[in-house]
């Protein structure tokens, strides 16, 4: 039996125009072919009468070629389209990064934008954004408003008085706007080609960069944290044998052994505690033999910061983590390494435990009085190892950084620390260089017998 056709179909302008209604509706569809014979996704006429929706479907034909001929897509997709999309796309992210994203592009993005098409949206257009968004406090919809509401990230909802926008929060506006710009073109709804420069990269000075700087931990306390990380918590409890043997019999603390995985992991290899630790499976370490020495090797994912990379583990991170491998409950290959004992789930904030351990250590702030946090485990990676002599593109690569970033970010070279590379014959100019004092000669081998 032949299938019933779902609409009937009224054929205008030899083709160029067709209207019909879908099942249970009033109002005109239009499907519409432009005079280059382009057909056109069908677009409701928002009209029931026949005469009106016909009239309005002739006058959109009129409006897509005049856009075609300036050059613009006709069938581009609104903006605020695309950002209901890309918030949609990313809703199992981190809640509270995505509670200030779409805080962000309700107040400002969407106001402005919402109803250009998305390939609409050029140099121009943005300029006159940043006219708009000056203003936004003082002049514009802002000074109208005396407070503002905020969604925690427990979903609770509450008001307090508005506060001006700083300079880094247009930086970060700035920064939303690129990531709905690039959702726009990795879905093919804008030609890379035609993505706008969005704000421009801050310029910063070498003081506010070393002002800025995450501390670090010195190797001497980094040595004192390992222990404790290792260490039962507390009151342990000890019993006798008969034999006089001592066993403790202190419960493992499921939290702790994580805390101390995770701990391990940054400082032993420098990944980006959050972004990146959270990603990681079992599956994604192997081992490498290189020249007759094996290497473990982790392999960061692709849709982290800086994209996919490989990353060397330092020995005592690689022997940590065996171990801990074998007291989780999620051991299997596509498990989580940093994960949630109950639930399986990756664990990535660890700021409670890290604060009671640099209190319990003293270690809480350096030596300029900065707070030590997660992130300095990071920068304690890059420290030690520019500090050891190892290559900084090497670390670079192992952090997936440039060089000129983990020098400007992570060197503590200072003029006294490396001051023995300065000596060189130029040292004396117009002196009489004295000689080098004679090496004392080791001692002989005792004789074996």
């Amino acid at each position: 039996m032949p299938r019933a056709k779902r609409f009937d179909y009224l054929t205008y302008d030899d083709g160029d125009v067709v209207l019909y209604q879908r099942a249970g509706t009033r109002c005109w569809q239009a499907k519409l072919k432009l005079k280059d014979g382009t057909p056109v996704n069908p677009v409701s006429t928002k009209q029931d009468d026949l005469d009106k929706a016909l009239k309005w479907a002739r006058e959109q034909k009129i409006r897509y070629e005049i856009l075609i001929e300036q050059g613009q897509d006709p069938t581009a997709v609104t903006f605020q389209k695309i950002v209901q999309r890309w918030l949609k796309s990313i809703e199992a992210d981190d809640e509270r990064k995505v509670a200030d994203y779409t805080l962000i592009a309700n107040r400002y993005h969407i106001p402005f934008f919402g109803s250009y098409k998305i390939t609409q949206i050029n140099q121009q257009v943005l300029a006159e954004y940043e006219r708009w968004r000056k203003v936004f406090w003082t002049s514009g919809p802002g000074s109208k408003l005396d407070k503002e509401t905020i969604t925690r990230k427990d979903g609770k909802v509450y008001t307090r008085a508005k506060k001006l926008g700083s300079a880094d929060k247009a930086y970060n506006e700035d920064t939303v706007l690129r990531l709905i710009f690039k959702y726009a073109v990795a879905h093919d709804l804008l030609a890379a080609s035609k993505m706008p420069q969005i704000g421009s990269k801050r310029a910063k000075s070498a003081k506010i960069i070393r002002a800025n700087r995450y501390p670090a931990f010195t190797k001497d306390q980094v040595e004192r944290i390992l222990p404790y990380c290792n260490a039962h918590p507390s009151s342990p409890k000890m019993i006798k044998t008969e034999g006089g043997l001592e066993l403790d019999l202190t419960p493992v603390n499921p939290d702790r052994l994580v805390f101390s995985a995770f701990v391990h992991l940054v400082l032993g290899t420098g990944i980006r505690p959050g972004g990146e630790h959270v990603l990681i499976k079992w599956k994604h370490f192997r081992e490498e033999t290189v020249n007759g020495v094996t290497h473990r090797m982790l392999r960061i994912a692709a849709e982290t910061k800086t994209g996919e990379r490989e990353v060397r583990c330092d020995t005592f991170t690689d022997a940590h983590l065996k171990a801990f491998r074998v007291l989780s409950n999620f051991n299997k290959d596509d498990h989580f390494v940093i994960a949630d004992q109950e639930t399986g789930r990756p664990v990535r904030d660890f700021k409670r435990q890290f604060n009671t351990m640099c209190k319990a250590l003293g270690l809480t702030t350096d030596a300029h009085g900065k707070k030590f946090v997660p992130y300095s485990m990071r920068h304690t990676y890059a420290t030690l190892k520019l500090e050891a002599g190892v290559d900084i593109r090497l670390i670079a690569n192992n952090m997936g950084n440039s060089p000129e970033v983990v020098h400007m970010h992570y060197g503590h070279d200072s003029t006294v620390n490396r001051a023995n590379e300065f000596v060189s014959d130029v040292d004396w100019l117009g002196m009489k260089k004295p000689k080098a004092k004679a090496k004392k000669r080791p001692p002989p081998p005792e004789p074996t017998e």
